[in-house]
């Protein structure tokens, strides 16, 4: 079997989204599929430490080919300047014409015709209420949506009754962010404070029946008081112009450059390792909408043995909560869950690991998501 996976992870070359469409990889490989990396979709590459596009690639080309080097998986990026990296514009279009599923990863590609000649053309949408109101409300957003033969999304409870979603007259398949266990093991022992990276507000909100359905910056407040009513450490790699670093300072939090602890996904590996675990929430629209969305990032915690006290957009349907993984919607269910790590942080750890063996396992995932797309 042939698969393609396309992402942004030269588009955004820092290793949260880097390991997003690197665990894709790495799952469809140990299950023996022949699968390449993918990034022609023509956009401008960002800078992290210029802060700025990158119209030569400067950054993102030896960044992606140290990274895949580095796991021996092949890849191609295209650059601004229409030159392929990793293999060329050939090798492309023969490996897309021979394969039986092109996985469209967040959306991130408008489909090319070497695209659509993969058997089976995958969307994967990993940011639910955006895109479904998107698809309800643009229709050429909706044309774009057409184009792929199976939608999948990480909007697990889409087809519950609670479930706020616009039904925009698509079929959904639900589906999880895999996770590559090995790359995970061995875990230290707990660090000292609760960790998180987030973008305080990423793009602009979404407008579904008179509601606004915002970003992080929207929920935050659910957890900002923590550190002063629980005594414990708190830590946020924290990126946004307008984000309030100085007040969330004043009130406990300690903050770092999440472009620092994210230059590579060794460097974001060991970040997370060490922490004591994540405190994190999700974006108002995940919240509002009842999506049943899960963070990739809280899935990479668990995975590394560290507990998850995380923010429910009804995820809790579908996960096992109260050990390793904890699902909160107030300041004190979230002071509760934190409470009951700090009782036995080693065990909850171990927890955690057994959560993402059970459910996040990317072999167990990837093998789902291929039966859904219809790939034998």
């Amino acid at each position: 079997m042939r698969v393609v996976v396309c992402g942004i992870a030269g588009q955004q070359p820092l290793a949260g989204v880097a390991l997003h469409y690197l665990q894709y990889c790495l799952g469809f490989r140990d299950l023996g599929v022949d699968v390449l990396y993918l990034e022609d979709n023509r956009a401008w590459p960002y800078h992290p430490w210029w802060n700025e596009p990158d119209g030569s690639a400067s950054y993102s080309v030896p960044w992606l080919r140290r990274l895949f080097t580095a796991f021996h998986l092949p890849w191609a990026y295209r650059d601004p300047g229409g030159t392929y990296h990793g293999m060329t514009e050939a090798e492309v279009v023969r490996f897309c014409a021979g394969a039986d599923v092109l996985l469209n990863v967040s959306g991130s590609h408008e489909p090319t015709v070497h695209h659509r000649a993969a058997k089976r053309l995958v969307y994967v949408d990993t940011d639910p209420a955006f895109t479904q109101v998107e698809a309800a409300t643009n229709e050429f957003f909706r044309h774009r949506l057409s184009a792929h033969d199976v939608l999948l999304t990480f909007a697990e409870s889409i087809h519950d009754p609670g479930c706020r979603l616009p039904r925009d007259g698509f079929q959904w398949y639900p589906t999880r962010q895999p996770v590559h266990l090995p790359f995970w093991a061995g875990s230290p022992v707990p660090g000292d404070a609760y960790s998180t990276v987030m973008n305080w507000n990423a793009y602009d909100e979404a407008t579904w029946e008179g509601e606004r359905w915002g970003q992080k910056d929207a929920e935050f407040p659910l957890v900002e008081p923590l550190p002063a009513r629980t005594g414990l450490a708190f830590e946020v790699g924290l990126g946004g112009a307008d984000a309030p670093y100085e007040d969330l300072a004043a009130k406990g939090w300690r903050l770092v450059d999440p472009r620092v602890v994210t230059s590579s996904v060794w460097r974001f590996r060991d970040y997370i390792r060490t922490s004591r675990g994540e405190l994190t929430v999700a974006k108002q629209a995940y919240v509002r909408s009842r999506s049943g969305w899960f963070s990739e990032r809280s899935a990479n915690y668990l995975a590394a043995g560290r507990p998850v006290v995380a923010q429910d957009t009804s995820w809790s349907h579908r996960l096992p909560t109260g050990h390793g993984l904890f699902a909160f919607t107030t300041t004190e269910e979230a002071e509760a869950a934190l409470a009951a790590v700090e009782r036995d942080p080693v065990g909850e750890g171990a927890a955690a690991r057994a959560v993402a063996e059970a459910h996040f396992d990317a072999r167990v995932v990837l093998e789902r998501l291929l039966e859904d797309a219809g790939v034998e």
